[in-house]
């Protein structure tokens, strides 16, 4: 579909959303529906406004701050997993590398965002922060599946994760959790938040570390420090600051990169590898209201980078391959929303909201690449590049629909311009059981990363952006206000993938995913909640005729809440199908494990199951209003399985501590 097939769809579209909102409008009584809307949960990612997440024609799920309160993760995608359309892959214990992709893309082709500013490294296009997040100050996390470069421009092909931060309104005073678990864990947090009707602030420090881990040199520790303003100036003007900062150090046990010869690798124990990592992040957002149909946002931001990775090199005790980049981004964007006088059409009255942004955006990156301990290999890298980017989003709302039409331009210094469209459509069909129908259509690209562009001998300068089509439709029913049930089909199309050949990087790769995303949510009881949740994804790389590596065909979620009084209990099963291995290697090259076995072109499926309890204590000392005493249990049979082929996933292990307000 192309736009001139998607100006032809349009009208027809909207012929659609007068006819179904006309005669959901003669069942739905005014007072009824104001209060459904009322009471959904509310998100901002999908159309970059405040919307009910039910109404929304785009695939979202909504962490709230209540779960990541409840849930207890050791780490953040303790909480992602198993969740619709998300793969989740960590190479072993924590603070190794953890990847997060969404329908069959790839980790750099999910964007994530943390209140609202891009974190994805300028360097490689990844977030490599989830295993060094801490969860202690976000407020909630929402989730996008499929192609929102409309709004989000490059890496958002797969889709938008966001986090938002905790401020300092909801509660006020401090907070303190100590923690301690397996492979020699410590954790500690605390916060105080404060303010008033009109300033709000809220700031948290937290350490962890672990030692000596699960094996030899399998240490880590971090450490963080955040804040957050909040300033009310009157009723129409607000004002936001936030600043975060992240320090990480991890020893690398397991070594991927042993050269035996031209044709084999293996992995090793690696007594010297060692990874540093440094993240801050600075945002400050002006909001206001100057009229009823009238509001904006401006928002400046800052992100530094740097990494630094130090690892053995196989028969050679002495030597070292070194990698050290700094990489960083300044952004200034404005938003408007302009909300037209409601109109009528037959007997439904429809909202008409514009958005117009606009988007500068500067990064750059420089660094040290020193291969295999050889002084000759040692090169260096200092580019910078620019962005400038428009987009423009039409929303018409009803009481039974919701028809979204948005474009985006984007003009780049290193690689030139693209046009992301995106078409979506959300009808309410039945209004007893709340059926609705959502449909989206969308293209969006990838930019290529300075690492693809200028690694020394093995970037290209003259790469072009990766592109996709994606098209999704979808069913999703509350019957009653106890169950909800969704469905949604999609496919998504890559093109123009940049792929290593060796010797530069080329845009010669193409792959394709496909699948079904099913969900449901019941709570019987007041006091229990149940959850069930499969994707199927059927991957192909059609460059080499395999399903895409690190991609499940099935995988299976299902949990419960359980709560009686003061204490709390959530048993979670994962079930995940095999996947095509990416450390498997097409003849005559071949990789070793660290048995010194030949990996195997499928990574095995596993189960795991874990476990959370939590217990309200009595309030003591009586300074305290709340004390929780928690645990949580990962890998509870204590299966021995790999996430990613040749790295150990962590056996059976545990977080237990006490958590409290002052």
């Amino acid at each position: 579909m192309d736009v001139k097939s998607l100006t032809c769809l349009l009208p027809a579209l909207l012929s659609l959303n007068l006819f179904v909102s006309s005669s959901a409008a003669k069942t739905l009584p005014a007072a009824e529906a104001k209060t459904i809307h009322q009471l959904e949960p509310v998100i901002v990612s999908a159309d970059r406004i405040r919307q009910p997440i039910n109404t929304s024609a785009s695939s979202a799920t909504l962490i709230s701050g209540e779960e990541l309160a409840e849930k207890r993760p050791s780490r953040i995608d303790d909480l992602l997993r198993g969740s619709p359309g998300v793969s989740i892959n960590s190479s072993g214990t924590t603070g190794e590398t953890i990847t997060i992709r969404l329908r069959g893309s790839a980790s750099n082709q999910t964007l994530v965002l943390i209140d609202g500013l891009k974190v994805n490294s300028p360097w490689d296009g990844t977030y490599g922060e989830w295993g060094n997040t801490d969860l202690g100050d976000i407020d909630r996390i929402e989730i996008l599946r499929g192609t929102q470069s409309e709004l989000y421009g490059s890496e958002a092909m797969g889709g938008v994760v966001q986090l938002f931060t905790k401020g300092g309104g909801k509660s006020r005073g401090a907070a303190l959790s100590l923690g301690a678990g397996s492979f020699g864990t410590l954790r500690e947090s605390v916060e105080h938040s404060g303010g008033g009707e009109r300033v709000n602030y809220l700031f948290s420090a937290f350490t962890q570390k672990i030692s000596p881990g699960q094996f030899d040199h399998d240490a880590y520790w971090s450490k963080g420090l955040s804040g957050r303003f909040d300033w009310q100036i009157d009723q129409s003007l607000s004002l936001s600051a936030i600043c975060r900062l992240r320090e990480a150090e991890k020893e690398l046990a397991v070594n991927p990169e042993g050269a035996v010869s031209a044709t084999q690798a293996t992995f090793f124990w690696d007594d010297k590898g060692r990874r540093r990592d440094r993240l801050s992040q600075q945002t400050l957002a002006i909001e206001g209201y100057p009229y009823d149909v009238w509001h904006y946002r401006i928002t400046f931001g800052a992100l530094q980078d740097h990494y630094r990775a130090e690892k053995g090199v196989f028969g050679q005790p002495a030597a070292l391959s070194i990698t050290d980049v700094s990489s960083g981004r300044l952004v200034v964007e404005t938003q408007h929303d302009f909300t037209w006088p409601s109109l009528s059409a037959g007997s439904g009255a429809f909202s008409h909201t514009s958005s117009l942004g606009l988007e500068y955006e500067q990064d750059a990156a420089d660094g040290l690449v020193e291969i295999a301990g050889i002084p000759s290999s040692r090169n260096s890298v200092d580019k910078s590049r620019s962005l400038w980017s428009l987009f423009f989003q039409d929303r018409i709302e009803s009481h039974s629909s919701v028809l979204t039409a948005g474009l985006r331009w984007d003009k780049n210094s290193a690689y030139g311009k693209v046009v992301s469209p995106r078409l979506s459509e959300s009808l309410l069909l039945d209004q007893k059981s709340r059926m609705r129908l959502k449909m989206s259509w969308a293209k969006g690209f990838r930019a290529p990363t300075f690492k693809e562009l200028y690694y020394p001998k093995r970037g290209n300068p003259n790469l072009n952006p990766e592109r996709n089509t994606s098209f999704e439709v979808g069913l999703v029913q509350s019957p009653t206000d106890k169950l909800t049930v969704g469905c949604t089909w999609f496919r998504m199309k890559f093109q123009d993938l940049i792929t290593k050949t060796l010797t530069s990087a080329e845009n010669i790769g193409q792959a394709a995913s496909r699948g079904i995303e099913g969900e449901i949510t019941y709570h019987p009881l007041s006091n229990l909640d149940l959850q069930l949740s499969y994707t199927y994804l059927d991957s192909e790389d059609k460059d080499h005729g395999h399903e895409i590596p690190e991609m499940p065909r099935h995988t299976w979620k299902i949990a419960a809440g359980y709560h009686q009084g003061g204490f709390f209990l959530s048993p979670v099963i994962q079930i995940i199908s095999r996947e095509y291995s990416l450390s498997y290697l097409d003849p005559p090259f071949s990789l070793l494990d660290l048995q010194g076995h030949p990996m195997k072109k499928y990574n095995p499926g596993y189960s795991r199951i874990d476990l959370v309890i939590q217990y309200d204590l009595p309030h003591y000392p009586r300074s305290a209003n709340e004390w929780q005493w928690y645990a949580r249990i990962n890998n509870l049979l204590d299966k021995e399985y790999y996430e990613v082929q040749g790295f150990p996933a962590p056996g059976i292990n545990f977080l237990t501590g006490i958590s409290g307000r002052f």
